[in-house]
């Protein structure tokens, strides 16, 4: 869609709070820091791939509730479109399964194309 509309995109990853378990502090900020190199890592390649095709974009990786943090960030970049997944990335999905897609369409301030 970005290469047919010549359109630039912001690709924005949410590291979620899991550390509501009994956790230790350093377990905790190892952990962010193992999923945060994760995302900047996956967005790396995203961004290469893509700007070999021509789209512009901006990678951004925020630590959260993913639903708050992907609202905002729309709100925040005056977004024309938010294109979300149906599902997250993370080990709860069968619990959550739509909570945040569901949320974001619910509260985003423009368009929103969920992908299945």
């Amino acid at each position: 869609m970005a290469t047919a509309l010549k359109a630039s995109l912001v690709v924005l990853t949410v590291v979620p709070d899991l550390c509501m378990m009994e956790l230790s502090d350093d377990d905790c900020k190892n952990m962010y820091k193992i999923m945060t190199e994760d995302s900047e890592k996956r967005l790396s390649r995203l961004k290469e791939e893509l700007s070999k095709k021509g789209v512009q974009m901006e990678t951004v990786v925020h630590f959260g509730r993913a639903a708050d943090t992907i609202v905002k960030t729309c709100a925040e970049t005056k977004a024309d479109l938010l294109v979300v997944g149906s599902h997250g990335r993370h080990g709860a999905k069968k619990f959550l399964l739509g909570s945040v897609s569901s949320k974001v369409v619910e509260h985003a301030p423009c368009d929103v194309l969920v992908v299945k």
